[in-house]
């Protein structure tokens, strides 16, 4: 153990200002780690100490409970470095703490392609790759190379290819097998120095026209700017609503369900997925069953985007997860659908 980890962990440290749902959240100990070298320090002392270990990003899809036992790592890392490149493709490693929007910008600034309908989603590329993290048409899973990161048991490193992730809608092998078990250290994105567009999405197709765009001679600052724009215009912003971004994943139904639904809502938002099945949009449903707007002991679904929840006066995530599951049941009630929620619970009491 170094004296400089031990300088600089804290103790019963406030977490409601990492959080941007703003949730009271108290860490039994707690490190920023900005170099891998103390990554390693605290991995050992939470080894040493048999110190259950909590690991945080910009904690922007996360609902933490009131106290965290352990030590609670917050990465920081910085970094850039270009892997490879040709004419076509370039392949760059990017430190875990880097912000996940700024890398966007970063991006579409050297005309590179892959990562533009991402823009403004908020957190750090370390977190991005374990929810997956998508918007209009496109994930991350469409550019992530690879994952590179210690097991917490060993303190041994590991770099997961793509195909090893078991990348799905808003979910992945850090979601499940590896939850709780791994720290990511490194991202490496693929990304294209050629034109390489999705603008299939309708709201995304309908922005960039009112922007009066040209369709044939998109770049991809153009689309992040239309994406920047819609999610503006729709999105509060965390720093002074506090909020998770969308907090309820859209269920993914068969076409009978669909059916069904359709019959009786002819005017249901639903797109076509894979195997026949249908992606119904969330926060229709969240709006049509009465929610949108709707204000219950301090927490509110926002009146623009009914997907979002908000926490104004900094209720607990227990007052949070009682909020969501009158909303859940009024949609089960309704629809027969049952929703889940995007941001990741963390242990604790």
């Amino acid at each position: 153990m170094t004296s400089s980890f031990l300088q600089q962990c804290h103790q019963n440290f406030n977490l409601q200002p990492l959080n941007t749902l703003a949730v009271p959240s108290i860490a039994e100990y707690f490190i920023d780690i900005s170099e891998e070298s103390m990554l390693l320090d605290s991995l050992m002392f939470s080894r040493d100490s048999k110190c259950p270990l909590t690991i945080l990003g910009g904690g922007s899809n996360v609902l933490l409970p009131g106290k965290i036992h352990g030590l609670v790592i917050k990465m920081s890392t910085q970094g850039r470095l270009i892997m490879s490149e040709d004419d076509i493709d370039i392949v760059i490693r990017f430190d875990a703490g880097e912000n996940w929007h700024d890398i966007v910008l970063w991006c579409v600034e050297k005309n590179l392609y892959g990562v533009e309908n991402l823009a403004l989603i908020p957190g750090t590329i370390g977190a991005a790759p374990i929810q997956n993290i998508g918007a209009y048409g496109v994930e991350l899973m469409s550019c992530l190379e690879s994952v590179e990161g210690f097991y917490l048991s060993s303190n041994t490193a590991f770099t997961l290819d793509n195909k090893d992730c078991s990348f799905a809608y808003r979910d992945s092998i850090f979601k499940k097998v590896l939850r709780d078990k791994v720290v990511i250290t490194h991202v490496t994105l693929k990304l294209s120095k050629i034109p390489r567009l999705d603008i299939d999405y309708p709201v995304l197709k309908e922005q960039l026209l009112a922007d009066k765009v040209s369709l044939t001679s998109l770049t991809s600052l153009d689309v992040a700017k239309a994406v920047i724009a819609m999610r503006q215009s729709k999105l509060p912003d965390p720093s002074k609503l506090p909020n998770v971004g969308s907090f309820f994943k859209n269920p993914i139904v068969d076409q009978d369900c669909y059916q069904q639904i359709h019959n009786l809502y002819p005017a249901v938002i639903a797109y076509p997925v894979a195997n026949n099945c249908y992606k119904l949009a969330a926060a229709w449903l969240i709006d049509q069953a009465g929610w949108r707007g709707r204000v219950v002991d301090n927490i509110c679904m926002h009146e623009k985007q009914a997907l979002v929840l908000t926490n104004p006066n900094g209720c607990t995530t227990k007052e949070v997860l009682l909020f969501v599951d009158k909303v859940c049941q009024s949609i089960m009630a309704k629809f027969g659908i049952a929703l889940e929620i995007e941001p990741i619970q963390c242990r604790g009491d």
